[in-house]
């Protein structure tokens, strides 16, 4: 992205801004086209009523017989044909997508009889798509319906090209590549990623994933794009509810838990260890899930309000146990079962649409959604389970849209987007939570045992008279009320690879994200072969951070610590503490242009992206930090004059010559999409696109004031200044339907990135023993494969889907701090391609659904090559000095992954009610799935360095 200057920036916008009066559009909506003729002689009928039921939306028939229909929202219809002395035709179960174009012909029979028929056809959707010019796969709530996947990311796991590893990764990019779009507005987080909206799968009207060169009107995203599109309350009232109970099942002793654990004298006088388990997956350990939706017109509004609501609830213990044999503070537990990976959530979703006239709409979509987690599993606290921090997180969303249609041929779109999500992790929500301290003075032969209160005063004077006297004492926690930090030695244990027996997590990490997006979009179809488009949007942000390690507290005056322990927070001025408000600001515009020919259809466009990261990076990068500057000239006003009249700067006063602003970024993006039909049932496409993305906020504003060790040591910093990550993505495919009801699609892909966020080399200070590194844009990777997938759409009551993708995804680095770590274990930069940590070869997915009756089946396989592991040489394996240096870095790879899930239901009508009752099943043949391994076996079974 380049710098460039103002006058340069408000030229482009004026270019931008003349647009807007001729073209649009928002992504939310498809449209339908199609010719009327006369069903004996094939003459075009022209002024035919062409109208989309249960909607405003219709057009009429030109002279040649041809119409179109503009901003339909996705989903399923019936389209209606009417014209004098012709029979009503109606097509049934018209498919409508987002962005693309149903084509939809009839032929009407002249009316016989003075009262016309109705003639009813149903519509098949096609198996190849003419007009798309790049890979997406589409998913209608209807074949939702039919997964067994409880969320979105379950939904895209299916897909060709995407692949979970710790966070979903396609065509090879890094997790935080994919842009997630909600209702026409991105909700991506802008931290890690991710979703920042909780959408159920029940709410969804359609869910469009394009895993290849996406059209103009996206940005921020260099993967991929998750299009979601919500559903809307219809005229007639209906509803749903569904709950379900679950739970994990297993017989493995992977999962067992210790019941009893001693070591006992043998005969031969020899010790031993003596160990009883259990294993609670053998027990029922119930996971809930309830949902419920109602849709339909709001009460006395003539059916003009209509609404949509859906909440959902979700309670899962996980699969992973301990023991509460120990509390932080060091005393006994109840030694009852704890869940080490629960979780629990909410969701809450409403959506009210108002429709006073046919031209005019104005929707309002509210999300809610809120978690816990009581704690994540962490191996060596399995039996100290309450020392793990709880996690917390909740989020809400606004989006209010308003669509007016200008004309036939003509609308617009102005959406507002207020956006907010906060997280905190911590064990005590009270940071200076601490246990109720006890004294005891062990009796002697004058006194008795005495206990002394420290949370009095007479405690805190007993307690000096004691010391003064050199007394032996101890301390101990008050049973009744032990909750409360302790010291962070308290988690330390005597050997390697134990247990801890106390101690907890010091830290606390409170975070919240919010924006508001403002978003203009207007779509005018200029004639029959141009459909121009062109949007804006603005988007501004407010980051806040406050995270911190909690210390021990110290003596007034003194550098001696409290004790007992007691915890304070530290001072910002330290490295212990980081806190920032951080208020960015982004701004886009594109133009686009559709052009369909009868032999050719074209997607042509351009984008412009605006960049503020409104921050800043150091002035003098050797001396960075403003509350602990190394040179005189930022610690003193005057350093010239002797040092008992040297005035200091304050940190703020350092703030405003030490740091220094960075420059906004810019760039504008071209994007080329050719699909060109073969046949009336095959097609092939071409695509090419240059496509950018800020990196996640945590790489431009970690450590804020740039902070670090003053002693000695490396750390990385932030930089407000990176410059968004690139890639230049090609793409060629083949779509066929091959025999009836069966279709083939094949494409080819090619992807360069560049400007990945990686880490800088060492920057020496004015201090010899301290330095560090930034993020910079410095890693590189190519991905590079095919994407096969064979379908036969639902007929003689069945059907099936198989994916498959092959792909090669090659880079310097995997993550941003994998240079930093090879730093710190003395390895010089990578200079060569590795496969990346997500570089899974072989993808295969595979679908196969039965509806008989009311019976319906579904079966879902997967099969996975596995992902790259640097190896190392089994212990005792001596093969020369040279050898056991070490091993080419992800040159082994882990076991493939095989798995199976079923999903069954029944309908049944009851009553005016239709019940479904539905089995899940996940992994149902119990597979043996290996995700991670020991280096030195390749295997998760065994290694040759036990674990003592």
């Amino acid at each position: 992205m380049r710098e460039l200057s103002h006058r340069r920036l408000v030229l482009l916008l004026m270019v931008l801004l003349i647009t807007w009066h001729t073209f649009a559009i928002a992504g939310t909506t498809g449209k339908i086209v199609g010719a009327i003729v006369d069903g004996v002689s094939g003459e075009p009928l022209p002024g035919v009523n062409v109208l989309v039921q249960g909607t405003t939306l219709g057009a009429a028939t030109d002279l040649q017989g041809r119409y179109m229909i503009m901003g339909i929202p996705p989903g399923g219809y019936r389209l209606e044909a009417s014209m004098i002395g012709y029979n009503k035709s109606v097509v049934e179960n018209v498919r409508v997508r987002i962005d693309l174009t149903t084509t939809i012909n009839v032929q009407l029979s002249q009316t016989v009889l003075d009262a016309g028929e109705t003639v009813t056809v149903v519509a098949e959707r096609p198996l190849v798509q003419l007009d798309m010019t790049s890979s997406l796969a589409t998913i209608g709530s209807d074949e939702i319906d039919l997964l067994p996947a409880q969320s979105v990311q379950g939904v895209l796991e299916l897909q060709a090209g995407v692949i979970n590893y710790g966070g979903l990764h396609i065509r090879g990019g890094r997790s935080g590549e994919v842009a997630y779009w909600v209702d026409g507005v991105a909700t991506t987080d802008v931290f890690d990623g991710g979703s920042g909206v909780t959408v159920e799968n029940s709410a969804i009207e359609e869910l469009q994933v394009v895993s290849g060169t996406f059209n103009a009107e996206y940005g921020q995203a260099m993967s991929g794009i998750v299009n979601i599109i919500t559903k809307e309350g219809g005229t007639r009232y209906s509803g749903q509810f569904k709950g379900y109970i679950g739970d994990y099942l297993s017989a493995d002793d992977l999962y067992n838990v210790l019941t009893r654990s001693d070591v006992v004298e043998n005969d031969d006088n020899t010790m031993s260890l003596f160990e009883e388990s259990e294993n609670p997956l053998k027990k029922l350990n119930p996971s809930y899930d309830a949902e419920f939706s109602l849709s339909g017109p709001f009460p006395f509004s003539s059916n003009k309000v209509t609404f949509f609501v859906n909440g959902r609830y979700f309670l899962n213990e996980g699969y992973l146990y301990g023991r509460d044999w120990f509390r932080p503070q060091g005393i006994p537990g109840d030694s009852a079962l704890v869940p080490m990976n629960p979780y629990e959530s909410r969701s809450l979703q409403g959506k009210l649409t108002w429709k006073p006239i046919s031209n005019f709409k104005l929707s309002y979509n509210a999300f809610w959604s809120g978690y816990d987690v009581d704690r994540y599993f962490n191996r060596t606290y399995k039996y100290n389970p309450y020392g793990v921090a709880q996690s917390h997180g909740s989020g809400m969303t606004h989006i209010l849209t308003f669509s007016h249609v200008l004309s036939s041929n003509t609308f617009y779109e102005v959406k507002l987007n207020r956006f907010y999500q906060d997280y905190e992790r911590y064990v005590h929500e009270d940071p200076l939570a601490h246990p109720h301290w006890m004294v005891r003075i062990p009796a002697d032969s004058l006194n008795e045992e005495r206990i002394i209160d420290l949370e009095t005063d007479q405690g805190q004077q007993d307690f000096t008279g004691v010391k003064q006297e050199g007394l032996e004492y101890d301390f101990f926690v008050n049973p009744d009320r032990p909750d409360g930090y302790v010291h962070p030695d308290s988690a330390r244990d005597p050997a390697s690879y134990s247990f801890y027996r106390a101690g907890n997590d010091l830290s606390h990490f409170y975070r919240s994200t919010s924006y508001w997006v403002g978003k203009f979009d207007i779509t005018s179809q200029v004639n029959q072969k141009h459909q121009l488009k062109a949007g804006i949007d603005v988007k501004i942000y407010e980051l806040t951070l406050d995270s911190y390690t909690l210390q021990a507290k110290k003596v007034p005056g003194f550098d001696e610590q409290i004790v007992p322990f007691t915890p304070e927070i530290p001072d910002i001025s330290t490295i212990y503490h980081d806190k920032y408000n951080q208020k960015p600001r982004e701004l886009a515009a594109y133009v686009q242009d559709k052009i369909e020919l009868s032999d050719m259809n074209v997607n042509l466009g351009l984008r412009f992206d605006y960049f503020d990261a409104n921050s800043v990076i150091p002035a003098d990068p050797g001396d960075p930090n403003i509350y602990d500057p190394f040179l005189d000239e930022n610690i003193y006003k005057n350093p010239e004059t002797p040092e008992d009249q040297r005035i200091e700067y304050t940190p703020e006063q350092r703030r405003v010559f030490m740091h220094k602003k960075v420059n906004a970024k810019m760039q504008i993006s071209p994007r080329l999409g050719i699909a060109y039909p073969i046949t009336d049932k095959g097609m092939i496409h071409f695509s090419y696109g240059h496509f950018l993305q800020i990196p996640e906020f945590q790489y431009l504003y970690d450590s804020p004031d740039f902070k670090m060790n003053s002693g000695g040591g490396r750390t990385i910093v932030g930089n407000a200044d990176l410059k968004p990550q690139k890639t230049i993505q090609y793409e060629v495919g083949l779509a066929q339907e091959i025999i009836k009801n069966v279709g083939l699609d094949v494409t080819l892909f090619y992807r360069d990135i560049r400007n990945w966020v990686g880490t800088s080399p060492v920057i020496k200070t004015h201090r010899a023993s301290v330095s560090y590194v930034i993020y910079e844009n410095k890693d590189y990777s190519n991905v590079r494969g095919v994407n096969i997938k064979l379908e036969k759409r639902m007929a003689d009551s069945f059907s099936a889907r198989i994916d498959y993708g092959y792909q090669v995804a090659e880079g310097t680095y995997s993550n941003p701090t994998d240079a930093f770590n090879a730093l710190s274990a003395n390895e010089e930069p990578r200079l060569n391609l590795i496969p990346l940590a997500w570089d899974q070869r072989h993808t295969l997915n595979a679908q196969l659904v039965f509806a008989r009756n009311g019976w319906t089946a579904s079966l879902i396989s997967r099969y996975y090559t596995g992902t790259p592991y640097t190896p190392s040489f089994a212990r005792g394996a001596y093969v020369g000095s040279t050898a056991m240096s070490g091993l080419r870095e992800n040159s082994s790879r882990k076991p493939n992954i095989n798995t199976y899930d079923i999903y069954i239901t029944r309908a049944v009508d009851i009553a005016n009610l239709k019940f479904t009752f539905f089995l899940y099943g996940y992994n149902i043949f119990d597979q043996r799935m290996e995700t991670g391994v020991f280096s030195d076996t390749g295997t998760a079974s065994y290694t040759t360095y036990p674990i003592l």
